[in-house]
């Protein structure tokens, strides 16, 4: 293993992986080549490889880490081998999920054919028969789903258009609501301009009826000869003779 050289030198185990890695990509190249029965035993190689390079992982790690390698460049050059060995995980998982469905369809196909060939002619008709019947019960299963959902389609549409109809005629009421206040507030403006104007009216002729009626309290008072507070002193104020004030 490297000891506390130069931090960029590669370390024992990253010249490990990369022969790992090398040995992978090649190793899934030739899967696709190889008969099924040869592909299980290589994937086998393939998975052992890959719990190989994560332990190198974690071995360059903790080297690295101990030799006092920059935090920064660590990351990176981990971040760089465990991407890679994803990679191949994943490769692994899908050619795992490929053999085991064909499997299974092999294995099924199998026993379904083993089947049929120990059935006589009557049991062939029989289930012939049944399997139409379980096709025909499906297929009306399935036109009664259509049809439901056809309905429940037409139901909300129905619906939907009942709430539109609904909102239209609220909205046309809140325009109606909004144009009676709105007359209402300008005949209420007018009635209160009205009245401040009977108001000055009425007052204007109190005003004046007062006017007229103390004109004529002091005719009626003159007349009978009653003297108003303040007249003899009028009075006094001017000369006899010459009529001019003192």
């Amino acid at each position: 293993m490297a000891g506390a050289g130069p931090s960029s030198a590669p370390y024992d185990q990253e010249l490990q992986l990369e022969r790992l890695f090398h040995g992978l990509s090649q190793g899934f190249q030739r899967l696709d080549k190889l008969p099924e029965s040869k592909q299980h035993t290589l994937l086998k190689e393939l998975t052992a490889d890959m719990q190989e390079a994560k332990t190198l992982i974690r071995e360059f790690e903790r080297e690295a880490r101990t030799d006092g390698m920059p935090a920064n460049e660590l990351n990176f050059r981990k971040k760089q081998y465990v991407q890679e060995l994803n990679g191949f995980i994943g490769l692994k998982k899908a050619y795992s999920g490929a053999a085991a469905q064909r499997s299974e369809l092999l294995e099924g196909a199998k026993s379904e054919t083993e089947k049929l060939s120990t059935m006589n002619t009557t049991e062939l008709m029989q289930l012939g028969r049944q399997q139409m019947k379980e096709t025909d019960v499906s297929l009306l299963r399935s036109e009664k789903i259509v049809n439901d959902t056809m309905a429940i389609g037409i139901q909300t549409a129905e619906t939907l258009q009942g709430q539109t109809r609904q909102l239209e005629k609220v909205i046309d009421d809140l325009d109606e609501i909004h144009f009676t206040m709105k007359k209402a507030r300008q005949v209420i403006r007018d009635m209160t301009r009205s009245l401040m104007t009977d108001k000055l009216i009425m007052a204007l002729i109190l005003l004046v009826v007062l006017g007229i009626v103390a004109i004529i309290v002091l005719n009626i008072l003159k007349a009978q000869g009653v003297s108003l507070p303040g007249s003899r002193r009028r009075q006094l104020l001017w000369e006899p003779e010459g009529d001019r004030l003192l």
